[in-house]
């Protein structure tokens, strides 16, 4: 027989599944040197259409930024000196590297927090094809370091492929993050606060994949049934990320590159694969401070499935007196 207080908790139950469902909480480890932000990430919504990030949850954002324009694409510190993005952002840039700069530890792209330093160098991969979209990915070279004094700024972690090959990571069907300051649809303006969506990883030979994928060895594709969470404009260069639940760490697994639209049930968006470019970056950053860690499983804690398990778990207790 359910007594009262039984019923109620299995009423609370049933309203967090049905209308909470789509909460999701990380925690990280305070003391890793890369992959852990000042506050936690809680994830609920999408970013077209979607949801403003918590503040600086994510630490390692780069917003990149030419003086006459100003934001234009997204970006990761990898180390005090150097930031991770698409090679498509920046391939195209004549003009003199002073009007190029990163701004980071800043959640709104109009506050005055924040760092922002002038780049020095870019480096985009030589392999780099535009028609393809192939090899999109480029590292940018500070002109001075950034401070990590300041508790808004932190680094991601770049993955190892252990316990996978590189070209098999992420694997199908992740979870995955993406954040940025795009477009909430199609053709719109730039978002002004920093937003996240929590994606999957779709494999090549599903439809809405392989209807843009050009490699899948260096690409892959993440989406969402049914559409409606995506990156969109004003996110490539950004990073999609995974979680560590053994370390407790954010790690990059892929860079937003393009796809058709945004948020389209019909076409995935496609993100460069990191895995396959790590001798790259380590042969241009060198040890300027990037921290590697060699675990490569995603793992999404949902808030309502934890307290419904602890609640089935009270009740089995209860029963038993």
């Amino acid at each position: 027989m359910i007594r009262p207080p039984q019923l109620i908790l299995l009423t609370l139950c049933f309203f967090l599944n049905q209308y909470l469902v789509q909460a999701s909480i990380y925690s990280c480890n305070t003391t890793a040197p890369c992959g852990c932000s000042k506050n936690p990430v809680v994830m609920n919504a999408r970013i077209v259409g979607g949801e403003v990030a918590a503040s600086h949850s994510w630490g390692w954002a780069v917003s990149l930024r030419k003086s006459y324009m100003g934001h234009f694409c997204g970006g990761s510190v990898l180390s005090p000196h150097y930031v991770l993005t698409a090679a498509h952002c920046v391939d195209k840039i004549y003009l003199s590297l002073e009007e190029l700069e990163v701004v980071v530890g800043r959640d709104n792209l109009y506050d005055n927090d924040g760092q922002r330093i002038v780049v020095s160098h870019i480096y985009v991969h030589p392999k780099w094809n535009a028609a393809r979209w192939e090899n999109d990915i480029a590292i940018l070279k500070l002109k001075t370091a950034i401070s990590f004094k300041n508790h808004n700024v932190d680094k991601l972690c770049l993955p190892s492929s252990y316990g996978t090959i590189e070209r098999d990571f992420p694997l199908t069907n992740s979870q995955l993050v993406a954040i940025g300051w795009g477009s909430t649809r199609t053709g719109g303006s730039v978002s002004y606060d920093l937003r996240q969506v929590t994606v999957e990883t779709v494999g090549s030979n599903v439809t809405k994949c392989s209807n843009s994928i050009k490699n899948s060895t260096i690409q892959f594709c993440a989406a969402v049934d049914g559409g409606g969470k995506d990156t969109c404009q004003g996110d490539s260069g950004g990073p999609l990320m995974y979680y560590s639940d053994i370390y407790q760490q954010w790690m990059i697994a892929g860079i937003t590159s393009f796809g058709k639209g945004c948020g389209l049930s019909t076409d995935a968006g496609i993100y460069t694969r990191v895995t396959m470019y790590i001798d790259w970056i380590k042969s241009i950053v060198g040890k300027d401070g990037v921290v590697m860690v060699g675990e490569n499983t995603a793992n999404v804690s949902n808030m309502s499935t934890m307290f419904c398990i602890a609640t089935l778990l009270f009740l089995f207790i209860m029963r038993s007196f």
